[in-house]
């Protein structure tokens, strides 16, 4: 659906006008049916609306139509390059006004095509690379911070994310561990990944409620809290610095941190049974 002003006979299209605000179902096929209707109308919309937001334009809703989204992702496919990955990961980032920010990118993209990544001076391409570099930025401490605790011969990992990672974490621990079982779950947006050997799966979750970790697993905590507690210079110590490298909202799924938080798991508050590390046969 490029913005062109003549068609293949000669004649020239109406220009676009000013319209109303558009208001969508808040979904990603939402938005690119709003880049339908907007090219279709010839008309910008004044904003976009999430369902239950206030204006004072008019406003025109947007039903999702699965075929208009489909024919606006496909004509974005075909233009290549980095563009339908930079508006994946802008909509994974679920910050605030993403959806008009992806909205201008893909009218810029429809002007300059797959080049349009690389305009970092035109104010869409920049405000929409912000959005990807939060998000990108994001998979990666995830990726080094994620921490697993294994429940019955599955691994559980509790992660709260400002944007969605799940595919960036799935497709590394799934190289990484193929042979295991394992889930991710994103307690902020009600998502789970959920591996088994050779294939995954996200689906949405509402809440999860682990069982109490068994001994083993208790003891494993309590042995990487004790190498890390052991590692550290009490001289040096700095939690200002450390937030530098390790922000404190990733600190509350991380065991060995939990005597800092504050937020030790009630199963473990009680003293380990047996030994205090695991045992070697």
């Amino acid at each position: 659906m490029p913005d062109r002003s003549t068609v293949k006979n000669g004649s020239s299209r109406p220009p676009f006008v000013q319209g109303p605000a558009y208001r969508s179902d808040g979904s990603f096929e939402g938005l690119l049916c709003c880049v339908f209707e907007s090219y279709t109308r010839r008309e910008w919309p004044a904003e976009l609306l999430e369902p239950d937001a206030a204006t004072l334009f008019p406003i025109r809703d947007i039903a999702a139509v699965p075929a208009h989204a489909d024919r606006v992702w496909r004509s974005l496919v075909r233009m290549g390059g980095e563009v339908c990955g930079w508006i994946r990961d802008g909509w994974n980032s679920c910050a605030a006004g993403r959806e008009r920010v992806i909205f201008d990118f893909i009218r810029a993209a429809y002007q300059y095509g797959s080049a349009v990544t690389d305009l970092l001076s035109e104010h869409s391409t920049a405000a929409l690379f912000r959005l990807v570099r939060a998000q990108r930025n994001e998979a990666h401490l995830l990726i080094e911070f994620a921490r697993f605790s294994d429940f019955g011969g599955a691994l559980v990992c509790v992660i709260d994310p400002k944007s969605i990672v799940l595919a960036e974490m799935g497709a590394h621990f799934s190289a990484r561990f193929p042979e295991e079982t394992f889930m991710i779950f994103d307690r902020t947006h009600g998502l789970a990944l959920f591996y088994r050997p050779y294939a995954s799966v996200i689906r949405p979750v509402d809440d999860l409620t682990l069982p109490p970790a068994d001994d083993t697993e208790r003891r494993f905590r309590d042995l990487w809290r004790r190498y890390y507690r052991s590692i550290a210079v009490e001289g040096r110590y700095n939690p200002k610095c450390r937030m530098t490298h390790m922000a404190k909202r990733f600190w509350a799924n991380m065991p060995e941190l939990d005597y800092e938080t504050g937020v030790l798991r009630a199963e473990e508050a009680a003293a380990l049974k047996g030994p205090t590390s695991p045992a070697l046969s």
